[in-house]
């Protein structure tokens, strides 16, 4: 009897130590299972929070986006403006051009009509002609309309529309409406004339200068062959039509 005592002693014995380490080892399983959901909650927020950042990003991206489109259709906007502005203004300095150039041949012609030529587009750029002509001799003197008598005989004089002198070159000029061969051989019939008119300036190289509003392009061979310069109305204001004429010209 007292043998079944002990074995159900020792059998008590057991089972509580069995149920002990049962139960710290349920403790221990309960421990680290709400550690692990700790864990899983803390990284549940971690991954919530990251989403929602995430989110923002794409969102700021999104808005990003738009703003860069909408900054380069204004760019666009701005550039295609600018370039209508740019070919209006083209437009605008055309047509100022234009307008300037026909209102220098309505002047010219005006001048013309009126027998004011030299004095009004002649004159003002007879140094600069000049100078085209015989850059190496700059102009000292410039006169315009004048008769000038023949020093040994009183009663013969002619009629210098203008000229132009430097040391070594005179610049006879005339002003013709119509221009043409025949014009032009008169011209130079008076030019050869100069020197008993001017003596002082017996041994300067004479220069013949025609000048019109317009010269046709016709004549200019004959101009050339003539070794007469002719001066017209450009864009701007009177200039040579043959200034290659200078080019095989005596210094």
């Amino acid at each position: 009897m007292m043998e079944v005592v002990e074995r159900v002693d020792r059998l008590e014995r057991v089972f509580a130590s069995f149920m002990e380490r049962t139960e710290e080892a349920l403790a221990d399983i309960r421990a680290s299972t709400a550690e692990i959901r700790a864990s899983n909650l803390r990284t549940d927020a971690i991954l919530l929070e990251m989403q929602r950042q995430a989110e923002k990003d794409r969102q700021q991206a999104d808005r990003d986006r738009q703003q860069a489109d909408k900054d380069r259709q204004q760019a666009d906007r701005d550039r295609q403006q600018a370039d209508r502005d740019r070919q209006q203004a083209d437009r605008d300095r055309q047509q100022a051009e234009k307008d300037r150039r026909d209102f220098n041949k309505r002047l010219a012609e005006a001048s013309d009509s009126m027998g004011t030529l030299v004095e009004d587009m002649v004159a003002p750029n007879a140094r600069r002609i000049a100078s085209e002509i015989f850059p190496d001799d700059p102009v000292i003197r410039v006169a315009q309309r004048f008769r000038q008598t023949h020093p040994a005989d009183r009663g013969r004089s002619i009629e210098i529309d203008l000229l132009a002198a430097g040391q070594r070159h005179l610049m006879i000029v005339e002003a013709k409406r119509r221009l043409g061969a025949d014009k032009v051989r008169e011209f130079l019939d008076a030019v050869r004339l100069i020197p008993e008119f001017l003596p002082e300036y017996a041994h300067h190289q004479l220069i013949p200068v025609v000048a019109s509003v317009s010269i046709d392009p016709s004549i200019i061979p004959f101009l050339n062959r003539s070794r007469v310069y002719g001066v017209a109305m450009g864009d701007d204001t009177m200039q040579l039509v043959n200034p290659g004429l200078a080019d095989s010209a005596p210094r």
